[in-house]
């Protein structure tokens, strides 16, 4: 099942159509924090009645969880960019902790910050979004923790990240961060793809492309650690809530490993089979 949401509230995927549901909140988040657990929410996603059929071509998709309090930015997590950036192989999950961040919808433009214009990088990743937080959750309870998939662009100011750190090791927490969190830097959506539809470790096929030409292109059964994984080490060192979203890492084939990083007037595409595209406009 695929989850939508709209400006008048959230909504099933049909078809060439979506279903505006007949519920109480807005943004699904807070679904999810009212459930008792991720079945209870699919099942109030399933059940509820519908008050308005869209055209999916008319419709207006915002990012799905309107205001995550945490995005947890995974990164190293495909042999083949830990290749291209010059990394060590990482042993466990390495990431990158933002705390109530601002996340955009699938068709928003990203803008250009005056700050750091000029290597403004994208990558194209899986991302999860979590349902029933806490901490020390065990690999094999992870699943129960994952309400569905989504589709993110973690996009970068490349000179800013690379000046925060050295050696591979982070010098500068601030300014790394605030490389990864300009407004507009991180559209998420255009849905979720709800948990119950989903193997555990589901081989999806992960495309970026920027003005129609293919960037990156992976299988998601390709991570070094898989999603369970990353959601038991992430609870290690971060209590976790309802509707936090995790970026689980992109694969070979960004600006930062040949230059051709974003400009103004550049589509950049990213798109994951069953889940569907983010499409974005960059702006200066």
């Amino acid at each position: 099942m695929l989850i939508y949401r709209t400006p008048d509230g959230l909504a099933r995927g049909h078809g060439d159509d979506v279903l505006l549901l007949d519920l109480p909140y807005r943004d699904l988040g807070d679904l999810l924090t009212a459930a008792a657990d991720r079945h209870a929410a699919t099942r109030a996603l399933a059940d509820a009645a519908v008050r308005m059929i869209i055209p999916m071509l008319d419709a207006e998709l915002l990012a799905p969880v309107a205001a995550p309090r945490r995005l947890v930015l995974v990164g190293a997590n495909y042999a083949d960019h830990v290749d291209e950036a010059g990394m060590a192989t990482p042993t466990e999950p390495m990431f990158l902790l933002l705390t109530d961040p601002e996340v955009s919808g699938p068709t928003d433009d990203i803008q250009l910050p005056a700050q750091a214009p000029s290597q403004v990088d994208y990558e194209g990743e899986l991302a999860i979004v979590l349902t029933g937080g806490g901490t020390d959750i065990p690999v094999a309870r992870a699943w129960e923790h994952i309400a569905g998939l989504t589709v993110a662009n973690d996009v970068s100011a490349r000179d800013m990240q690379m000046s925060a750190m050295s050696g591979g090791m982070i010098r500068d927490i601030d300014t790394l961060s605030r490389s990864k969190s300009f407004p507009t830097f991180k559209p998420i959506g255009p849905a979720v793809l709800m948990n119950d539809d989903l193997a555990q470790q589901p081989d999806l096929v992960l495309q970026t492309l920027v003005n129609g030409e293919l960037r990156q292109q992976a299988r998601t059964s390709a991570m070094l650690f898989d999603l369970a994984e990353i959601v038991a080490h992430v609870s290690r060192h971060v209590e976790l809530d309802d509707g936090d979203v995790v970026l689980t890492g992109t694969p070979s084939g960004v600006a930062l490993a040949d230059g051709r990083y974003l400009d103004a007037e550049d589509i950049a595409e990213v798109r994951i089979g069953g889940i569907g595209s983010l499409r974005n406009t960059v702006t200066p």
